[in-house]
């Protein structure tokens, strides 16, 4: 078996004809959205210093994988439409691979015997197990571990007795443990939630996400939004708006007001309310400008009812009326004629 598995052209063509697991833009939007889960899961608290072009990539090919669980678009594409280094997307697939979230594969090159595009299929997608079963990617994986380290073996040192020294497996056996719990299908409570994650935004969401994943999803939605503006103080400063917005989209989702997806009117809601703490800053920042809005204010409080009614215009109209009322009743020796 060759480090690479290659698929032929009746496996590629089984793999690209097969009928897709999402049928509606709704259910991809799903899919694609758990997919996303799993690798935010994967980078950790560094998936949030990623630059956003990255991030994009990275949700584009979620996108892609949502429809029957591989992507097979090349890092050509994706260097183009973003404007990103190619080396920037291998870099993106390699830690996807490395955190077992995809497995990749290749085509057969039909201009010589060797590799062609590459495809990679996520471990997650339900379709995971037929791709499996038809291609043998587990086991192919663990044959491809098993190749590279027969050729690159580490040969222990012996001692003075010629008795080799005895290589330790306890590091070994708890990473395969590890290994095995993080890749269950029982996913996380609301213990595992990471400290950086305000308790006040974890009680208000909880009822309604009770898994980790999805309430630190959540909550990089509110640093993706706060980053967004240059606010004065820290994102744990503004925890309140961030549980303002939630309960505004679970209002909005329980009278079906929401259209599309959750997560994206949350977002909105979030960009809109530091939106408004950026204008307030703002303000606060030129007391010029501010004490001029408030004399504005003020002096709006001293006009009757019926003249704050009426537009600007209106009110010029009015005053030009005055003065000529007031020249016609003056007479003519104070006219400037």
């Amino acid at each position: 078996m060759g480090k690479n598995r290659k698929l032929s052209i009746q496996e590629f063509h089984f793999l690209y004809s097969y009928e897709p697991y999402t049928q509606t833009r709704s259910q991809q939007q799903k899919q694609k959205l758990e997919l996303l889960t799993k690798v935010i899961a994967s980078y950790g608290d560094t998936y949030y210093n990623l630059k956003d072009k990255t991030r994009q990539v990275i949700e584009m090919i979620c996108w892609f994988s949502a429809e029957k669980g591989y992507c097979f678009a090349k890092e050509d594409y994706f260097s183009d439409r973003f404007g990103l280094a190619q080396r920037t997307i291998r870099n993106i697939f390699k830690q996807l691979r490395d955190a077992g979230v995809i497995i990749t594969v290749h085509r057969q090159s039909t201009t010589q015997n060797g590799l062609g595009a590459a495809i990679h299929i996520f471990v997650d997608h339900p379709y995971f197990h037929i791709w499996n079963n038809a291609f043998e990617l587990v086991k192919c994986q663990a044959e491809c571990q098993a190749e590279c380290q027969a050729e690159n073996p580490k040969i222990p040192c012996e001692s003075k007795d010629g008795e080799p020294k005895k290589v330790s497996t306890k590091n070994l056996s708890i990473s395969k443990n590890l290994l095995k719990i993080l890749r269950k299908k029982d996913r996380l409570d609301e213990t595992y939630i990471p400290e950086n994650v305000p308790q006040e935004f974890v009680a208000a969401v909880k009822p309604f996400f009770g898994t980790a994943e999805e309430v630190y999803h959540l909550w990089g939605r509110v640093l993706i939004s706060y980053k967004q503006y240059s606010l004065k103080n820290p994102v744990e400063f503004y925890k309140e708006k961030a549980v303002e917005s939630f309960k505004q989209a679970v209002f909005a989702y329980k009278n079906r007001l929401i259209k599309k997806d959750f997560f994206g009117y949350f977002y909105g809601i979030l960009k809109n309310k530091f939106g408004q703490q950026k204008a307030k800053e703002t303000f606060e920042n030129h007391p010029v400008l501010y004490n001029w809005l408030e004399e504005d204010t003020e002096q709006d409080e001293n006009i009757s009812p019926t003249r704050k009614s009426g537009s600007w215009r209106d009110e010029i109209q009015r005053l030009i009326q005055r003065d000529e009322q007031a020249l016609s009743m003056q007479g003519e020796a104070y006219l400037p004629y």
